[in-house]
């Protein structure tokens, strides 16, 4: 299969995917590089970039290498036309250097073995990156229009920002990352990658109004990162790509093409799940070290037409605050793990896209969405209601509180009703830890307290639990029991 690839919109991801960190552990052998095949690649190239002033040069510049093309960028050459545009922005000159790789299999194969230092001005700012050690590389097949395989790494990186009020600096250690891809019956992809970086620093100095210094600072031994897609239509992503930068100027007159790409793209079956997590955190306050031994968090969307689903979820240990930062008598209430999850229900998320797609309307003066049909995208949203949240059983624990709490709150015709089950251990000591609290937080605090141990309901273990049920009147029963008389 020859170079002569790259002109299919589709494969118009190699060059796109180049910016991502990756590397191939095996991979078939290397076609040789030819002038022909070099141009088709500049040809390529220049499609995707913004066009140069009049009488500039091409901003990357692409010749054959041995076995492969290489291409390079200096990004100082974006200065004349960011200038032309009116921007007070430029780029120190730094060389973005790739190589390609044809493959004997069709694949081709993008590498990066270094990373210049990159400085840019914008008015009376500066700021840099400089990584060491940069490795990356992918492999890419046509026919997909997407990566198969990434992983990549760094030995160490270092940003910063210079203003005359502000300075900013944010390091890092060792990067590692990794991803694959795997291709469905239906032609979409599903894709996952990961990364983890070590021993990670930041340091914040600010001038207030008054020139008062406010500094901040903080550390990670380690994070990671998770992102992932399924059921991709990649093919249909980048013919939309390629059709936004073959029509720049134009593309109000082939806006029919473009909504049709985009419904395509909007059809239930999409998924999207990002997640982090961390170790070892410190942040410096005025009052001292606030740090976390660990934590999670999680969000993915799912694209299932009236099943849509949004889920998010946060976990954290280890918590340790400054003496003198919390209430005298607090620590025995403050969290040393939290573990919480929920998902958003009652929403169409395909149909609001598809509402918005019909709706959207390129070029003019008018907004490319009118207010009356936002509202439209609104109602689309929430046809699948009514909208709830089911809260996952969850877990809170102090040196004086063991919680787990789950339920569902919903929303309908403008009213909300919902049912909540907590659950709790060791009741009598998170009773003696608020009378700790004082004797004011004590006297506000302990009736309330004390009330909620008489509707509570023994388990056999001797922890309590409270089911509360909160009616679409808003009436309130604890346990079966009514609180109160429900408002009129």
């Amino acid at each position: 299969m020859s170079v002569t690839l790259f002109r299919r919109p589709a494969a118009r991801v190699c060059l796109v995917a180049g910016a991502a960190l990756a590397a191939c552990p095996a991979f078939a052998g290397d076609k040789p590089a030819t002038a022909e095949g070099a141009k088709t690649v500049q040809t390529l190239i220049d499609r995707f970039l913004p066009a140069p002033l009049a009488g500039a040069p091409s901003f990357a510049t692409v010749k054959p290498d041995g076995e492969g093309y290489l291409v390079s960028a200096d990004l100082s050459g974006f200065n004349g036309l960011i200038k032309a545009a009116g921007a007070a922005a430029s780029y120190e000159s730094a060389t973005l250097v790739y190589k390609l790789f044809e493959q004997d299999d069709g694949k081709w194969r993008i590498v990066q073995d270094s990373f210049p230092k990159i400085v840019a001005h914008a008015e009376d700012t500066t700021s840099a990156v400089a990584i060491d050690n940069y490795k990356q590389s992918l492999v890419i097949d046509p026919a997909l229009a997407w990566w198969l395989s990434l992983s990549g790494s760094a030995d160490r990186g270092v940003m910063t920002l210079h203003a005359p009020k502000a300075d900013q600096s944010f390091e890092f250690g060792h990067v590692k990352a990794d991803g694959a891809t795997t291709v469905n019956g239906d032609g979409s992809v599903s894709s996952a990658i990961k990364e983890e970086v070590s021993n990670i620093a930041f340091k914040v100095s600010a001038a207030s109004k008054d020139d008062a210094p406010a500094n901040a600072s903080g550390s990670l031994d380690k994070a990671a990162f998770h992102i992932g897609a399924d059921r991709l239509k990649s093919r249909k992503l980048f013919d939309l790509v390629s059709l936004i930068n073959a029509h720049r100027a134009d593309l109000s007159e082939h806006e029919a093409e473009l909504k049709g790409l985009l419904k395509e793209l909007a059809a239930p079956g999409l998924k999207f799940a990002e997640a982090g997590e961390g170790t070892k955190m410190m942040i410096a306050s005025p009052f001292g070290a606030i740090t976390l031994a660990g934590f999670k968090l999680a969000i993915g969307v799912a694209n299932q037409g009236p099943q849509s689903a949004i889920d998010a979820a946060v976990s954290a240990e280890g918590l340790s605050l400054p003496v003198g930062l919390a209430p005298p008598g607090a620590a025995d209430l403050t969290p040393s793990k939290v573990d919480f999850a929920a998902t958003f229900k009652g929403i169409d998320i395909g149909a609001a896209a598809n509402e918005a797609i019909t709706d959207m309307h390129l070029g003019g003066p008018e907004p490319g969405i009118s207010d009356e049909d936002r509202a439209k995208v609104f109602a689309a949203l929430v046809s699948a209601g009514p909208l709830r949240i089911d809260i996952a059983p969850s877990h809170i624990v102090a040196p004086a509180v063991d919680a787990d709490v789950q339920g569902q709150m919903r929303w309908n015709a403008g009213k909300a009703s919902g049912t909540a089950t907590i659950h709790m251990r060791n009741f009598d000591k998170t009773l003696a830890a608020l009378k700790g609290l004082g004797p004011d937080m004590a006297a506000k605090s302990i009736p309330a307290v004390a009330m909620a141990k008489g509707l509570a309901k023994t388990e056999r273990d001797g922890s309590l639990s409270w089911t509360v049920e909160v009616g679409d009147d808003r009436s309130i029963k604890v346990n079966g029991i009514p609180l109160g008389k429900a408002p009129d």
